[in-house]
């Protein structure tokens, strides 16, 4: 069975659209909540309410995703995603953006959940990690260019042109979604299914996104001596974009434990290595190895979930691990500023270590029998 289908070609392509749309905001949103007359304050609540509100509503979206079917979900993300830049461009205070914050988040969680368990659904048993790499590779694209073409669009055109961008972009990205055929039928996902092999996976990447979220919040902080330093973030994004399909494929044809472990370890070495990065081209290399590292665990720790729990149970499943994606982010960005600069990537590299030690002990016996 064919991997690569004009179905899943249509939703790697919605997946994609939908991303740029929200990556528009990445760089512009603290200015326009600013523009309001909020503080910095405001800006961390304007962000934080939104990942809470996605992560809140995920295993709520998990349970009807796996109960009512996929498209419905994946076409309300995208909508709300449509709709939501109108209610931005309307927002006139700091509170009223707050609850448009909350309604976006829903849409985030919807689509995420959706798409990911359609992707579980699409993919032959034998190519899954490879169908998980193509879809990391398909929010890293819109990740690469959309923040900049947001800058570039409100130095041009005012909020006003991005706010019309993201709806053009999430607008198509509901069109596809209409496109977008399921394979499960609702009368194979209403039983009741097994969780339990849910919880190593998604505290494991739990505790890589903590690391991720200490390097998203902090890193300029801590190279702002070093010119230049945004390069860190292109070679984290070319190693990632580089590497999760090539990983996502050995990891089907290994065991997957193979894969993980591995990555874990090259994030533990990449922290320590950016902790004592002081030149441009330590950083740069810590760049490289965190994104090697990092997208070589998630195909392979998503494709293993999936693996492991019954059909109808995936979207419950993911919406665990998404949501425990989320969540490590954001603590990794509030339980770090409690540090000093300097201990915070030996810490992220100690926090690695542990995830690869736990997921060691939980899975030696799996990696010493045969495949």
């Amino acid at each position: 069975m064919p991997l690569y289908t004009r179905n899943m070609l249509i939703l790697l392509t919605s997946i994609c659209l939908f991303f740029s749309s929200f990556y528009l905001l990445l760089p512009t949103l603290p200015l326009y909540v600013q523009g309001m007359g909020g503080d910095q304050s405001h800006v961390g609540i304007i962000i934080g309410v939104f990942t809470l509100s996605s992560v809140l509503f995920r295993p709520i979206a998990g349970k009807f995703t796996d109960i009512y079917g996929r498209k419905i979900f994946l076409i309300t993300g995208a909508v709300i995603f449509f709709v939501s830049p109108f209610f931005y461009y309307i927002a006139s205070t700091v509170f009223t953006l707050f609850l448009v914050r909350i309604f976006h988040g829903l849409g985030i969680a919807a689509f995420t959940v959706s798409s990911v368990t359609l992707i579980a659904d699409m993919s032959p048993l034998g190519r899954r990690g490879e169908a998980f790499g193509a879809f990391g590779l398909s929010a890293m694209i819109a990740l690469s260019g959309s923040p900049a073409v947001g800058t570039w669009l409100l130095t041009h055109f005012s909020f006003t042109g991005v706010f019309a961008a993201e709806a053009l972009l999430a607008g198509a990205s509901v069109f596809l979604s209409v496109l977008v055929k399921e394979n499960l039928h609702k009368s194979s996902i209403q039983k009741k299914g097994e969780m339990k092999e849910t919880f190593l996976p998604s505290f494991t990447i739990f505790l890589c996104t903590i690391t991720y979220g200490s390097i998203v919040a902090f890193l300029p902080f801590f190279a702002h001596d070093i010119q230049n330093f945004g390069l860190y973030y292109t070679a984290y994004a070319l190693s990632s974009v580089v590497i999760r399909i090539p990983v996502g494929r050995i990891s089907d044809r290994i065991k997957r434990q193979k894969i993980i472990l591995p990555g874990l370890i090259t994030l533990s070495a990449a922290l320590i290595l950016l902790s004592q990065s002081h030149s441009l081209m330590l950083l740069i290399i810590s760049g490289a190895l965190y994104g090697l590292g990092f997208s070589s665990v998630y195909p392979a720790l998503t494709a293993l979930l999936i693996d492991r729990i019954p059909d109808n149970a995936r979207a419950r499943g993911l919406s665990l691990f998404t949501a425990s994606f989320d969540l490590g982010i954001a603590g990794g960005s509030f339980v770090f500023g409690f540090f000093p600069l300097l201990l915070i990537y030996p810490l992220g590299a100690v926090i690695a270590l542990a995830g690869t030690l736990l997921f060691y002990s939980m899975e030696r016996s799996n990696l010493s029998s045969s495949r």
